[in-house]
């Protein structure tokens, strides 16, 4: 009898560890989406060499097949877009079934990226030159792997063509967590150095109690230049808050002044909040971005998604700012990625 009650206290456990365990499967799942078209015969003879365009862009919807790897535990739900530059398309909080990150429930390609097509929301990893990574509407190299602890996790990645490196991501999701990891790895297989250029971009659902939780005391603009955060000098608007951001165009923060190893966001409607984190020396760059609430930037809504609203972005970097060329005259300079260099670090989300 010991021994029949030990066998099923046993199994029993087992059950109970198998049930934890984190899960990854993918499947086809069809979303309403815009497509882009017109290829040009041409590459584009400027920084984005040896790529070409896409000039079309449809104002038609068609329901089209997408490949989805989705991660799942107890906690959290992801799904990932091989064919859509290797986006997690979305991060749902599953005790809420509400997502931490923007869920844009439509595939609406719009020409903002270097080649033309971008979608909004999600999580998205840009390396090599400044702006939306020329991989990030077309399809990347994908690897799913199940480990015996019970995590899983989701490899991405491309070759860079404007530097000539490699970068993949291992998005983990470990089977008792109530957050993922990005672990990114970039190589240069040059001889010569490459430009340093690296911000994961998340999206998030723009709302009047969204509230941005970034340490610091300035912030910095692509050119170097500085200003007072979170308080604007000039009209004494908290830029923290989303809904005190209704004046002027578009808001690009690079906050800067504390040693802080997190930024995050928090809808006080919902009570509902995200954080990520990795050490300040990994990732010092912490931007937000806001369309401007004028009609500037609010006609993006529409052209963006159907039904979803309007969204911002946090973004983390591994310089302070994403520096344009007027910066390099400032403290804030542009960075290389050295001959044959390799260069790793790990993010919490």
């Amino acid at each position: 009898m010991k021994l029949l009650f030990t066998f099923i206290l046993f199994s029993f456990s087992q059950l109970l560890v198998a049930q934890n365990a984190a899960t990854v499967k993918e499947y086809q799942k069809v979303f309403k989406t815009y497509p882009f078209s017109d290829p040009s015969p041409y590459p584009m003879l400027n920084e984005v060499y040896p790529y070409f365009r896409y000039d079309g862009f449809s104002a038609i919807a068609i329901q089209k097949e997408w490949k989805v790897v989705e991660l799942q535990n107890d906690f959290i739900t992801l799904f990932i877009l091989p064919e859509i530059g290797g986006k997690i398309w979305a991060a749902i909080e599953r005790s809420t079934n509400k997502p931490f990150m923007y869920y844009n429930q439509v595939v609406k390609f719009r020409d903002i990226a270097m080649r033309g097509p971008w979608t909004s929301g999600g999580l998205e990893a840009n390396y090599g030159i400044i702006g939306h990574t020329p991989n990030c509407a077309t399809p990347v190299d994908y690897l799913t792997t199940t480990y015996p602890d019970g995590s899983v996790s989701c490899v991405i990645g491309a070759l860079d063509l404007l530097t000539r490196s490699q970068w993949r991501v291992e998005i983990k999701l470990e089977k008792d967590k109530a957050y993922f990891t990005t672990q990114s790895f970039w190589y240069n297989g040059t001889a010569i150095e490459q430009p340093y250029y690296h911000w994961m971009n998340a999206g998030l659902k723009a709302s009047d109690d969204l509230e941005f939780i970034l340490p610091g005391n300035q912030f910095i603009g692509h050119d170097g230049s500085t200003s007072a955060w979170p308080i604007n000098q000039e009209n004494g608007r908290n830029m923290a808050k989303y809904a005190e951001n209704d004046f002027g165009g578009y808001k690009s923060y690079h906050v800067f002044g504390k040693y802080a190893d997190f930024a995050g966001a928090y809808w006080h409607k919902d009570s509902l909040g995200m954080i990520r984190y990795s050490t300040h020396d990994d990732k010092p760059g912490k931007k937000i971005w806001v369309w401007g609430q004028s009609r500037q930037g609010m006609i993006w809504e529409k052209l963006l998604t159907d039904n979803d609203g309007q969204y911002v972005e946090l973004q983390s970097g591994r310089a302070y700012n994403q520096a344009e060329e007027g910066s390099s005259a400032t403290p804030f300079k542009q960075l290389g990625l050295y001959p044959f260099g390799t260069e790793t670090w790990k993010e919490y989300w």
